[in-house]
C-alpha cells in the first residue's frame, strides 16, 4: 500500500527513513560509508569503451564508493574480483566497496544528511525503493543501452511507478530447500514434491538419528517465514495486505490455521538449538553434515561452498500440499543504482562500472564466484544440482515476490517477531492469529 507523498523536503526525508528502517531487518546484508572525488564529466556511453578512452587524458583519479548491501562472504568476493578487473581496464577510476552492519539503517542516516552513496545496490521491486525514487534520490538509467543485456522478464519487474528505470537488475534470488545429496542416496530418499512427502523425509532422517533440518531462529524467523508462507499458504501475503488495509482479519482464516500447524510440525524435526542458531551458523552446520536439509536463499549457496567445497548438495522447491499448488519465493536480488546527487565524475565512473559489470563474460565470473544466478543474458548457472529450483521457477511460473513488494516493510519486520514468539512459546493458534492482526494494525499506524 503506497502513501501520499509529502511535499516538504524534511517530511519526505522522515518518511523515507521510516521505510528504510523497516526494511533493514528484512535482509541480512551489509553496507558502508564512503568518499567523493573525481573531475571528469558525465558519460552517456553505454557500450564498451575503447582502451584509449579508458586510460583517459588526465592523470587525476576518480575515487568512488560502492555501497554494496549484501554481506555474504561469497557475494562480496565476487564483487571485489570484478572491481579489481575493472580497475585494470579503467586505471583512473578507483572503486571502494564498503560494508557495515544494518546497511539500510546506515543508508537512512546518510539520506537524512544529504549523503546518498554515489554507487550502490538496492531492491527495485520493494516499496522502500520506489519511495526513494519518488523522492528523487536515484538517477534515471532508462536511456542506458546496458539495460538491454538484462533478462527481459526481470527487467520488466523493475520499473518505478513512472515507468522509468532507476536500477540495473543484476541477479535473481530464490528460497529453496538445500539438501545433502549423499544423505538422500544413503537412505534411498526421493526428492519430495508435496508437503506430506516432505514430512515423511523428515521422519525418515529423524528415525535414522540424523537431524532432518536446521532452522536459524536466533535472530527471528526472517526469510523462513517468507518462504513457508509462500509455499504453505498461497494467498497468505495478500490476506495480510488486506488486514493492513483494514479489510479483514486472520482470525478464523483456515489457510492461516493450516500454516500455523505446519510451522509447529516443522519445528518438531529441527535442531534442538534452533533458537540459538543464526543464519551463518545454519549454513556452516549444513556444510559440515550436521543436518540433511536447510531452508535458505540462493545467497547461502556460495557460503556453503566456501565452508565445505567438497559437499555435494542440491536444491528443490519447498513443497506445498500438491506440486500444482507449490509456490516458490523469488525475485530480483542485486540491482545497481547511481545517486542523483553524485558528482559528474562519480556518475561517469558509475556508468562505466555498470556497463562493465553487465558484460556477459564479467557477469558470468561474478556468478561463478558469488554462487548467485545472474540475469544478464548469455550467462549460465554452473550448478546442475541446484538447477531444479530454477527449472521449477522458469517452467511452472508458480512464483511469488518478496513480502516487501506487497506489504509495508515495517509490517513485515514486526511479523518476524510475532511468528518467532509463536514458535518459541507454542501459542494457541487463535492467539497467534489475533497477535498477527494486532501486529499488522499497529505497524500500519
Amino acid at each position: 500500500m503506497q502513501k501520499t507523498l509529502y511535499k516538504e523536503k524534511t517530511i519526505m526525508k522522515k518518511r523515507i527513513i521510516s521505510w528504510l528502517l523497516g526494511s533493514a531487518l528484512l535482509v541480512s546484508m551489509l553496507a558502508a560509508c564512503g568518499q567523493q572525488g573525481g573531475t571528469s564529466s558525465v558519460s552517456s556511453e553505454s557500450g564498451a569503451s575503447s582502451q584509449a578512452d579508458n586510460t583517459a587524458s588526465t592523470d587525476e583519479i576518480t575515487e568512488i564508493e560502492f555501497f554494496q548491501q549484501q554481506g555474504e562472504e561469497a557475494i562480496q568476493a565476487g564483487y571485489q574480483a570484478i572491481i579489481e578487473d575493472f580497475e585494470k581496464e579503467y586505471p583512473n577510476i578507483k572503486i571502494t566497496m564498503n560494508t557495515v552492519p544494518d546497511s539500510l539503517k546506515v543508508l537512512a542516516s546518510r539520506i537524512a544528511t544529504d549523503d546518498v552513496p554515489p554507487l550502490l545496490t538496492d531492491w527495485p521491486t520493494q516499496s522502500q525503493f520506489k519511495e526513494k525514487v519518488r523522492n528523487g534520490y536515484y538517477m534515471d538509467l532508462s536511456d542506458q543501452e546496458f539495460l538491454s543485456r538484462v533478462n527481459e522478464s526481470y527487467l520488466a519487474m523493475s520499473p518505478a511507478d513512472d515507468g522509468k528505470y532507476y536500477a540495473m537488475p543484476y541477479a535473481r534470488n530464490y528460497m529453496t530447500v538445500f539438501y545433502n545429496i549423499q544423505m538422500f542416496k544413503e537412505h534411498n530418499i526421493e526428492i519430495p514434491e508435496t508437503y506430506d512427502e516432505f514430512i515423511n523425509v523428515c521422519k525418515t532422517f529423524k528415525e535414522a538419528g540424523i537431524t532432518p533440518i536446521c532452522l536459524p531462529l536466533k535472530d527471528g524467523v526472517g526469510h523462513i517465514f517468507q518462504a513457508t508462507t509462500v509455499a504453505w499458504n498461497p494467498g497468505g501475503v495478500e490476506a495480510m495486505a488486506e488486514v493492513a488495509e483494514g479489510k479483514g482479519s486472520l482470525v478464523g482464516n483456515a489457510a492461516f490455521e493450516g500454516y500455523a500447524a505446519k510451522m509447529l510440525e516443522l519445528l518438531e524435526y529441527s535442531n534442538e538449538d534452533a533458537f540459538g542458531m543464526s543464519g551463518t551458523m545454519m549454513q556452516e552446520a549444513f556444510a559440515n553434515g550436521q543436518c540433511a536439509m536447510i531452508i535458505a536463499g540462493s545467497y547461502a549457496r556460495g557460503n556453503i561452498i566456501l565452508a565445505n567445497g567438497d559437499l555435494e548438495f542440491g536444491a528443490f522447491p519447498l513443497p506445498g500440499d500438491t506440486r500444482e499448488s507449490t509456490m516458490a519465493l523469488t525475485g530480483i536480488n542485486a540491482a545497481l543504482c547511481i545517486s542523483a546527487s553524485a558528482s559528474d565524475a562519480e556518475k561517469d565512473a558509475g556508468l562505466k562500472f555498470m556497463e562493465y559489470i553487465s558484460r556477459p563474460e564479467v557477469a558470468q565470473k561474478w556468478s561463478d564466484i558469488s554462487g548467485e544466478p545472474s540475469i544478464i543474458n548469455g550467462t549460465v548457472y554452473n550448478d546442475a544440482n541446484c538447477m531444479p529450483i530454477l527449472d521449477f521457477i522458469d517452467e511452472t511460473g508458480q512464483v511469488h515476490d518478496w513480502m516487501a513488494s506487497s506489504l509495508n516493510s515495517n509490517v513485515v519486520n514486526e511479523l518476524y517477531n510475532t511468528v518467532q514468539a509463536f514458535l518459541l512459546d507454542k501459542q494457541p493458534v487463535d492467539e497467534f492469529l489475533k497477535n498477527m492482526d494486532t501486529t499488522i494494525e499497529t505497524a500500519m499506524q
